[in-house]
């Protein structure tokens, strides 16, 4: 089996150090700085003989390296700069994303693709389009992040739930699918809590890294041993939830065929509502891009 990730910096360095640790798998690490993509990988290979691991890691600038990739992570991109519109990021981001899914396309057309890049829904949605792909072979990775934060604030105050899910936008507008974790308690804080946190780390360190690195692991894995695991994930809707045409979070079953199922709980009015004001808002940035 082989990852590919385009972006080798922090999070998708981070996050393929993650996976080549926890599964048998060959890596592959694209990014515009050569050096950067080539030093990560015989960094990592020398992390892998160190566990008697010896798989085919490889880095570089060349699309092609991609070739036969069964997942393809996506983190490449601009990070928001003080001054920078969220429009801005977009614009440059969308351009970027555009790039990448035609070279996607061309050279491992076969591959699952997992977007990372900010705005991630934005962009899931620009990588599904561009990229021509079934929609259950596009997907982004935000839900998990955002749910494991709030397991981080319920277990602070003693609370665990079975079914956890951040639903919505991997933004100001998400919110918790109350009626599918069964627990009391005040979800305003919590979900307050939940989305303050990340801004507080990267006022503290720079970036977040590790939480997004080991989500990523948990999805890729998902597809790559075929778990069909129930997981938070921004995925285009045709129809599911009454909403159409928008990359959005939702839970679905990850397995070797990408999202094989969009999971369509019984939520409330107000969680449904929560939703379709989550998709109205993400289709307004993507009319802003053109789409």
């Amino acid at each position: 089996m082989k990852i590919g990730f385009v972006g080798a910096g922090r999070i998708g360095s981070t996050a393929a150090f993650t996976c080549l640790l926890n599964m048998d798998v060959d890596i592959t690490l694209v990014d515009i700085a050569e050096d950067i993509a080539v030093g990560e990988a015989m960094d990592l290979t020398h992390a892998a003989a160190a566990f008697d691991k010896f798989p085919e890691v490889k880095g570089g600038s060349d699309y092609s390296l991609l070739k036969g990739s069964d997942i393809i992570v996506v983190s490449a991109g601009l990070a928001r700069k003080p001054g920078m519109t969220r429009l801005d990021l977009a614009t440059k981001n969308a351009g970027i994303i555009k790039d990448i899914a035609k070279k996607i396309v061309e050279h491992s057309p076969e591959s699952k693709i997992l977007v990372v890049t900010n705005p991630m829904d934005v962009m899931t949605y620009v990588m599904w389009k561009e990229s021509g792909k079934p929609r259950n072979e596009v997907f982004g990775m935000g839900g998990l992040l955002d749910t494991s934060r709030l397991k981080v604030s319920l277990n602070a105050r003693g609370i665990r739930a079975d079914k956890l899910f951040i639903l919505g936008e991997h933004g100001d507008s998400m919110f918790v699918a109350k009626s599918i974790a069964g627990v009391d308690v005040d979800w305003s804080e919590v979900l307050q809590e939940t989305r303050n946190i990340a801004a507080e780390v990267i006022k503290r360190k720079g970036a977040t890294i590790f939480g997004p690195a080991v989500c990523i692991y948990r999805m890729v894995k998902a597809v790559i041993e075929d778990t069909k695991e129930e997981i938070p994930a921004s995925v285009v809707l045709q129809g599911e939830y009454g909403i159409s045409d928008v990359s959005v979070g939702v839970p679905v079953i990850l397995g070797r065929d990408g999202v094989e199922r969009i999971v369509e709980y019984d939520l409330t009015k107000d969680e449904i509502e929560a939703l379709h004001n989550s998709a109205k808002i993400l289709r307004g940035r993507l009319a802003e891009l053109g789409y």
